[in-house]
């Protein structure tokens, strides 16, 4: 069966709701997308149903799969998405950004500007809400894949035709050690590296596919092998003195000049680590267009050193017991002793 039945009449919800059902392989998950109810979903899917003719989607135990008609209209279902999101901004009088977008990070990100990204999307376009997710790389591509990301912003610069990569930043990356280590001040070769203890995060980061061809080309060896998939585990690790990690040097340096940490030379040296949003080509909008260049202006990995590593100022001491301070906080004379002469 096509979609080509006689009598249609359906409206772009119908559309919208079969299109994200059909993304998120969930009436549930369409309807949080939506912003309404799982039972107005599977309605508007019904009577999409019923006007086009047949089925669209089939429940199975693994989620909703795409019946042959769904497999027709879904990229007919996209394009009029696109359409409409046009008509929206460009002909509407209302030009405001509005929408909530689901956005996976990784730690680092997190850790050092990602509140101002939003800070900065909340003062300019106060009706875009940010959704973080915050997880490794490569597991927040699979979500991305999955149509549970609506944006990821992580390491790498391809992820296939399906995306959009545009670049974000970069941040220089060096090998750090504790200064405890005996590690030469000379640059080691990467077959030496195998004589050190080295920490490193598992499969899932996308840094390490960043990274896999560069290593392979240069010889790089590891032999004892620590990991762990958080990146403040990895600097206190480091710190501890419990091996060789490779970090983004703008992170660490406060702890360089701490004197906790210091860079251990390799010749080479690694390259820096681009970091990219990403997204479907089949999912852009203006906001999400918008979101992407405000990351651009944002993205700042030494922020870290400036908002999260300075202690809080210690309150001015007063004199006197409980009861003066307590009269000084509500603007009273503090009362005055008299003495005996």
């Amino acid at each position: 069966m096509g979609v080509h039945s006689a009598g249609m009449n359906f409206t772009f919800k119908q559309l919208e709701a079969f299109l994200f059902s059909a993304r998120l392989q969930s009436f549930s998950a369409a309807a949080v997308k939506l912003h309404t109810t799982q039972s107005a979903i599977s309605k508007r899917l019904a009577e999409l149903e019923q006007s086009l003719g047949g089925p669209l989607l089939h429940r199975t135990s693994h989620g909703l799969e795409l019946a042959q008609a769904g497999r027709e209209l879904l990229p007919l279902a996209e394009e009029a998405q696109r359409l409409w999101q046009r008509i929206q901004h460009d002909i509407s009088v209302d030009k405001t950004l509005r929408g909530t977008f689901r956005v996976g990070v990784t730690e680092l990100i997190a850790m050092t500007w990602l509140t101002s990204l939003i800070q900065l999307l909340q003062k300019l376009h106060p009706q875009v809400t940010l959704e973080p997710v915050v997880d490794a790389g490569l597991t927040l591509f699979e979500r991305l894949e999955a149509n549970k990301l609506d944006l990821t912003i992580m390491p790498g610069t391809f992820w296939g035709q399906a995306f959009e990569s545009i670049k974000v930043g970069q941040v220089d990356q060096a090998w750090i050690a504790s200064p405890r280590l005996d590690i030469p001040a000379r640059a080691l070769k990467p077959h030496e590296f195998a004589d050190y203890p080295v920490i490193e995060q598992p499969a899932g980061a996308s840094k390490n596919r960043f990274y896999e061809a560069w290593r392979a080309e240069h010889g790089f060896r590891f032999g004892k092998v620590m990991l762990t998939n958080s990146t403040t585990i990895l600097r206190e690790l480091t710190i501890s003195g419990f091996g060789i990690s490779q970090q983004a040097l703008d992170y660490v340096r406060p702890d360089i000049k701490s004197g906790l940490l210091r860079v251990v030379k390799s010749d080479p040296m690694p390259p820096p680590l681009v970091y990219s949003a990403v997204y479907r080509r089949d999912n852009i909008s203006p906001a999400l267009t918008r979101i992407v260049e405000l990351a651009v202006k944002t993205c700042d990995f030494t922020l870290r050193a400036s908002q999260h590593d300075v202690a809080p100022a210690r309150p001015p001491r007063s004199s006197g017991g409980p009861l003066r301070q307590r009269a000084l906080r509500q603007g009273a004379k503090a009362p005055v002793r008299k003495t005996r002469k």
